[in-house]
């Protein structure tokens, strides 16, 4: 008898409800109102820093909205943006800064929105903001606003300021669409950024505050405007019009936008840490993300390996992303390796090397060399030296995952 009959025989792990995680995944994917510490969290990963070739000067803020391949949109205002003479880069949380590579300037007369958008191109991860209802932001509801203000003196670098307030009013009419008023903390270079509201989705794009006189910086000697605390922003359903209206023959940034309130809430929240099923870039991702906010995909739901599957990429990935998210908060994703689950084979979790299997995370077929699949499976393992077959090497590999997560 084998080392592999051998391996198996001492498996006795019974799974129920492999096959009965839809409820679960709904109340994951389920909107609901967040801690002001999520939103914080998701406003960190997603409002990024604009900046131009004069300095901070002029410097805004903006938000990431849509990603396709390595290409992400950020929404800003446009008054940020609005120099041609000028270059302007995206400055991210990861502080990576990155080149725009396309810009488009909304407003066609003074009384369009004061809208832009602007793309970059990057490797990285970074999870888009969702896309709320400004309908619903009434007088009185709490809202969130994020952006990078400018540095109070010559050498300090911009931070993300983070502030709450609530809707003070709500006007038909505004210049150039800022018809979202709130009270809140603001100040000069969050305009473009984004204000959120309780469940953590864009209700509006900060960009006009009050103000009733200027003083002298003491620090740097520069005018500092006055803010009285009122604020205003323009409403994303205006944006979202504009967008449903778009002629989508032309080339530009907006006729190629493709962005739905329905697949927005349907992400979940990036600023936990954690495993996620990320859609964000059109097909289904399991991405586990640290609390620092770095992202890594762990596995992508488009290969050739699962077309057999008998189920379609995006409920594999709920279900299989959902498994490994349990097993890491419940301490339970130790090491991976295959086995024997429900006398199948499968790849699955076990609490110690040459111990059984105690953790499905997905089940093979039976004409699979398990080995092999294992290294497939996994993106980071797909990018290192292919595993030997089990007849090759006589031994079960045992990857230890816990390196994996404290490393990343």
């Amino acid at each position: 008898m084998n080392l592999w009959s051998l391996r198996f025989d001492a498996l006795t792990i019974i799974l129920t409800g492999a096959l009965t995680v839809t409820a679960v995944v709904s109340q994951q994917y389920a909107a609901s109102a967040k801690t002001a510490q999520e939103i914080a969290q998701l406003a960190m990963f997603t409002t990024v820093e604009v900046n131009n070739t004069l300095g901070f000067s002029g410097s805004g803020s903006g938000v990431i909205i849509a990603k396709q391949g390595n290409i992400y949109t950020v929404l800003t205002a446009n008054h940020v943006v609005a120099s041609l003479a000028q270059e302007y880069s995206i400055r991210t949380h990861l502080e990576k800064n990155y080149t725009a590579i396309r810009i488009q300037r909304l407003p066609k007369n003074d009384r369009d929105l004061d809208l832009a958008l602007m793309q970059f191109q990057s490797r990285e991860q970074y999870p888009v903001a969702p896309m709320g209802e400004s309908e619903r932001a009434v007088v009185g509801s709490t809202i969130y606003v994020a952006g990078y203000p400018l540095p109070i003196a010559s050498g300090f670098e911009r931070k993300l300021e983070f502030t709450t307030g609530i809707i003070s009013s709500r006007l038909d009419r505004a210049s150039s669409g800022y018809g979202l008023r709130y009270q809140a903390v603001t100040r000069r270079g969050m305009s473009g950024g984004p204000v959120f509201d309780a469940d953590g989705k864009i209700v509006g794009i900060h960009g006009q505050g009050d103000t009733v006189g200027t003083i002298m910086s003491q620090l740097n000697g520069q005018i500092e405007e006055i803010k009285t605390g009122l604020n205003a922003a323009i409403p994303i359903d205006a944006f979202m019009v504009l967008l449903s209206q778009n002629n989508r023959n032309s080339f530009d940034i907006l006729s190629n936008l493709s962005i739905s309130r329905a697949s927005s809430q349907s992400q979940p929240n990036l600023g936990l840490g954690g495993f996620v099923c990320d859609t964000s870039t059109g097909e289904p991702v399991t991405v586990y993300q640290n609390p620092q906010g770095f992202r890594e995909p762990w596995i992508r739901w488009n290969s050739n390996f699962f077309s057999s599957s008998g189920y379609d990429p995006l409920t594999r990935c709920r279900q299989v992303t959902q498994r490994l998210d349990n097993y890491n908060r419940n301490k339970q994703l130790n090491y991976v390796t295959v086995g024997m689950v429900n006398n199948q084979k499968a790849i699955c979790t076990t609490s110690r090397v040459n111990g059984p299997c105690e953790g499905l995370i997905y089940t093979l077929r039976r004409d699979q060399d398990p080995i092999p699949a294992l290294s497939s499976f996994f993106v980071w393992l797909a990018n290192q030296k292919v595993l030997p077959s089990l007849s090759e090497s006589g031994t079960i590999p045992y990857i230890d995952v816990r390196e994996r997560l404290e490393q990343f």
